[in-house]
Formats: structure tokens, sequence, C-alpha cells
């Protein structure tokens, strides 16, 4: 989406515009972005995504915190007396190392529906963090792997660790850039870097390792089971267990994101009088609205706004 705001085009995670903004570091938010000298953003953000532009600032607009990972932000923007919110990648609720989205009134709210299905409902962060440290500490003598995405929702994961099982978990080495950028910026990550010396001498006992979800399954917790000499189990850390079942021996509903019922609430606080549902099946929030609001109040995006 690109975004008119006082003589630029601004590209919403959009390289191909006057001048983009970057929400977040995720991949599928960067396309584009590589060939720019300047991008609305954080300092963080363009660290994770090793990218060498020099953020900027534009007149009419102002970051605000997005609570997704670390250095996450929306865009709010005003054009003509207009105001739009863009928010990115969001999560309204506190975690670990983040505060949750900051919310700022706008005329319209362009926002993300990733878990846009009611069926998402999830847990406390409080509980789900809980809930992990039971599993890991109810299996002390056991090796175990979790699943979870090399960045934002692994640095959570060696957080939790670290503060509710006092464990300093193994992780890949494609995490550790992203690792590296989390201390930079003041979040403490307690881990041991696979293919070491310090883990070598770990895993002659039972230990817990981070990999990513395509590799943390039941096949692969066999096989160091079998390496071991010990019992191994994989879990899954990851919003899409509550829908979807996984070749896993448990999974935990922890996301980046919000879910359904925390959307609408958003809407709620933005107060807008319009609302785009972008990056996610936006159908059932859209329906949830306009029996709320009336029918032209909320739209599925696809198009320039």
């Amino acid at each position: 989406m690109l975004l008119p705001v006082r003589g630029k085009s601004i590209g919403l995670d959009k390289g191909k515009c006057d001048l983009p903004f970057l929400s977040h570091a995720h991949g599928d938010h960067t396309s584009g972005m590589k060939s720019k000298e300047k991008i609305i953003s954080t300092e963080a953000t363009l660290e994770l995504a090793r990218l060498k532009a020099s953020a900027v600032s534009h007149p009419g607009t102002e970051l605000l915190n997005a609570g997704h990972i670390l250095g996450s932000t929306q865009l709010w923007a005003e054009s003509d007396g207009y105001t739009t919110l863009y928010t990115g990648d969001f999560r309204v609720r506190d975690g670990i190392y983040t505060k949750g989205a900051t919310p700022k009134e706008a005329d319209r709210l362009i926002i993300e529906c990733t878990y846009g299905d009611p069926s998402f409902s999830f847990p406390p962060l409080e509980e789900t963090y809980s809930q992990i440290s039971r599993w890991v500490k109810s299996n002390s003598n056991a090796i175990l792997v979790f699943g979870a995405y090399n960045l934002g929702k692994a640095q959570e994961l060696v957080k939790i660790l670290n503060e509710y099982c006092g464990v300093s978990p193994i992780v890949a080495q494609e995490s550790e850039h992203f690792n590296q950028v989390y201390e930079k910026h003041g979040v403490k990550l307690d881990r041991i870097v696979v293919g070491t010396e310090e883990a070598e001498e770990e895993m002659r006992g039972p230990f817990v390792a981070i990999t990513t979800p395509r590799i943390a399954k039941r096949s692969f917790a066999s096989k160091l089971s079998r390496a071991f000499n010990r019992p191994a189990y994989s879990a899954l850390i990851s919003g899409w267990v509550q829908k979807y079942r996984s070749n896993v021996d448990t999974g935990f509903p922890l996301s980046d994101h919000s879910d359904f019922n925390d959307i609408l609430s958003y809407v709620d606080l933005v107060n807008p009088k319009e609302v785009v549902f972008v990056h996610g099946d936006g159908s059932h929030l859209m329906r949830a609205l306009n029996k709320r609001k009336g029918t032209l109040f909320a739209s599925l995006g696809g198009s320039s706004p």
C-alpha cells in the first residue's frame, strides 16, 4: 500500500515508493528495501534486517510502538487533515521484553489480521509462560527441542527459559545475529550457541534447544534420543497450534500477534471512521465490525488507499 503524505508517497512495508516505511524486520515485510538509502523505521529494525539505510522521519508522521518484536512500530500519518494509522504486525499485550502496542486515534485504521478468525483466543501471556516452565521442569531429565522462528519468537523464548526456568538454551547459529542486536538494545539473553565448546559440554546431560519449526519435529527428537541415549521431546511455539496439528509432542499458543478479540479491542481504542484489514483474512472481523458500526465501516485490503 502507498500512503500520500505531504508530497511523498510512503510505502507501507513496501520498497517501491518515494519513501518506504518498514514496520519491523521480518522478511515478509522487507521486500524492495535493500536499495533504499532512507527508510522511516527504527535503528533496531534496520540492524535486525541488515539494512544500510538511514532511519529518517517525515513531516506529518509519527512512529508508535507496535509490541510485535524489538524495534517494531506503527505509522501514524496526517495529510490534508485526514489521519491514518497503519499497525504493521502488532501485539496489544505486554510481553516479557515488549510493551503492548500504543494506540492513537485516527480517521482510518489499516490493521493486520493474521489471527482474524474468532477461533483464535490466546490465553494471558503469563499463563503461557508458566505452562512452558512447567513442561520444562517436568521433563528435567530429557532433551527438549522447541520450534520457534529465529527472529522474535526465539528471543522471547530464550527470555522465558532464562527467567522462568533458570535455563540457558542452546540456540541456532542462524539466530545469533538477532540475539546480538537484541542485547545491544538492552534485552539480555543467556544462551549457548550450537557448535561451541560450551554447547558440547552442555549436551553431555539433559539440555534445552531452540531451532526452527521446520526442524523441531518428533522425528528430530527421536534422532536426538537415539544419539544421546535419553528421552527427547519436541514443542512448537506458535499461535497456530490453536487451529492446526503439528508433528510435535506438545504446543504452546504463544504469538507476537494479536488475536481476534484483541484486534477488535484495538479498533475501539483507535476509534476510526474506516478500517482496512491487511496481512490476513479479515472477513470475520469485517462482519463483526460492520454489524456494530454499519455496512461501510470495514473493508478488506488489497488496493492502495
